[in-house]
């Protein structure tokens, strides 16, 4: 299940690294606290699974880092706006997307913008730094229109090595270093608030040592049995994406 972890250290923890990132590098990755293999393959798997969107719809990269994503939605003719709490990470991330409409400082629990002002919204690579999901996944479907995307993902909760890796971790007594997300729970989560058509999206990434070996789980033969065992892709994931869409007529629920 989804793990809330006191908010005071870990997010702390999280917001520092995240100017010391800015500050000591120039590449995407390292920037957004990922390594360059990790980046990749999240990147890969969100343009094969990213369905496009209408040319002049507004859309929230909440969380942009570097503008990885940010500049993916921009070629496709979006409107697109980049918000992150680091000001350094904004401005490396302004430098090399000139084709970006905007960028703001702001959290994604406290997103500073108007209800029911954007068609889209995606978040990538933030929940992991949060000590719990409810105050940013209320806003996301705060600032969306009836009808609008949202895609988030997370670290996957139920990822077998990743669960003996944390359990190792509980038994040292080192204090967390990410969260992970269930994303049965979340995906709930959203229905609450909303959204309907929500599929989960598994990404299997493997660890940097093995990094020679994604291209394994990236071929056609592993990603159609995961797709067609549901608890392969949910125990040997290390990540996944949600995509929703917010119902016509809906009002944000806070229950």
């Amino acid at each position: 299940m989804s793990k809330i972890v006191p908010p005071s250290s870990f997010e702390a923890r999280w917001r520092e690294r995240f100017q010391r990132y800015a500050d000591a590098h120039d590449d995407d990755a390292s920037i957004a606290g990922w390594s360059s293999s990790g980046l990749h393959a999240r990147y890969r798997h969100f343009c094969r699974v990213w369905q496009g969107a209408k040319a002049g719809s507004v859309w929230i990269d909440a969380g942009c880092g570097a503008g990885t994503y940010a500049r993916r939605l921009a070629q496709d003719g979006l409107e697109v706006y980049g918000l992150d709490y680091s000001y350094p990470t904004l401005r490396k991330a302004r430098e090399r997307s000139p084709r970006i409409t905007a960028w703001a400082v702001g959290d994604v629990t406290r997103l500073p913008l108007r209800s029911a002002s954007a068609d889209g919204l995606l978040c990538f690579g933030v929940m992991q730094a949060l000590a719990a999901t409810d105050a940013a996944v209320a806003e996301m479907a705060r600032v969306l229109r009836p009808g609008g995307e949202v895609w988030i993902d997370a670290l996957n909760a139920a990822c077998l090595p990743d669960r003996m890796k944390v359990a190792w971790q509980r038994l040292r007594k080192h204090p967390p270093h990410l969260r992970y997300d269930d994303p049965r729970e979340l995906a709930d989560r959203l229905r609450k608030l909303g959204f309907t058509h929500v599929h989960v999206h598994w990404v299997p990434i493997m660890p940097g040592k093995l990094r020679n070996l994604q291209g394994v789980l990236e071929s056609a033969p592993v990603k159609s049995m995961l797709g067609a065992v549901p608890f392969l892709g949910r125990w040997l994931s290390h990540a996944f994406v949600l995509h929703a869409r917010r119902a016509a007529g809906s009002e944000t629920r806070s229950n």
